[in-house]
């Protein structure tokens, strides 16, 4: 049986081999970090539902008391509504959803989003729940993916005509992006999620009263 002293002195010299060898055989600092992130980097889940013959999609971003929305001017039929959108030729859902979503929440044209975003929000963002409806995919999140959406967003580079600094929280996201009438998405908001009666008729919840008041202010 090997001494228990020995064996120390034995590892203690493989280490300060192996810390010598790193000092005469410096890694770049972008060699290491390449490594690091081929380590960690998260897998997209091959689990989930496929869709190949959806008409659009979006991200449901959502605690379970709260839902992020926003009001639409520029539809038939102006009113708050989900975060998402049609598909475009050749994208999954996933890219659908992630792309409208961008598109929606920052006032950008696709053209702009750099190439790497929608790959990278894929891979590190994993649906809590994925559901099809009426040829309409839901993609849902928590409000805690949010935030890891919007670091992701900020990293890619990507600026908005509606931020003076990217957000990088719930309220700077609400709070300080501008008012554009012109946007497809002119204000966000959130709302309470509820079993009210009346919405699963597909009739208004909100009080007539609370409308009008909205209207004067």
């Amino acid at each position: 049986m090997a001494s228990p002293i020995r064996s120390s002195q034995t590892k203690h010299k493989i280490e300060g081999c192996r810390l010598a060898w790193m000092r005469t055989h410096p890694l770049k600092l972008s060699t290491m970090f390449r490594f690091c992130t081929k380590a960690t980097a998260a897998v997209p889940p091959t689990d989930l539902p496929s869709f190949p013959k959806y008409m659009g999609a979006g991200c449901v971003f959502t605690d379970g008391k709260h839902i992020l929305a926003g009001y639409q001017p520029h539809k038939a039929k102006p009113g708050i509504n989900g975060i998402g959108g049609h598909k475009e030729s050749g994208e999954t859902y996933l890219q659908t959803a992630f792309r409208e979503t961008v598109e929606e929440l920052f006032h950008v044209e696709a053209s702009v989003i750099p190439p790497k975003l929608i790959p990278t929000l894929i891979q590190k963002l994993v649906p809590t729940r994925v559901k099809l409806k009426n040829d309409y995919v839901l993609v849902h999140f928590t409000l805690d993916q949010l935030l890891v959406f919007l670091r992701l967003v900020k990293a890619s580079g990507l600026t908005s005509p509606l931020f003076a600094t990217m957000p990088l929280t719930l309220l700077d996201l609400l709070q300080k992006r501008r008012h554009d009438p012109k946007a497809e998405v002119a204000i966000l908001c959130l709302l309470p999620v509820m079993k009210h009666p009346l919405a699963k008729k597909g009739k208004e919840f909100v009080t007539p009263y609370f409308v009008k008041d909205l209207w004067e202010l």
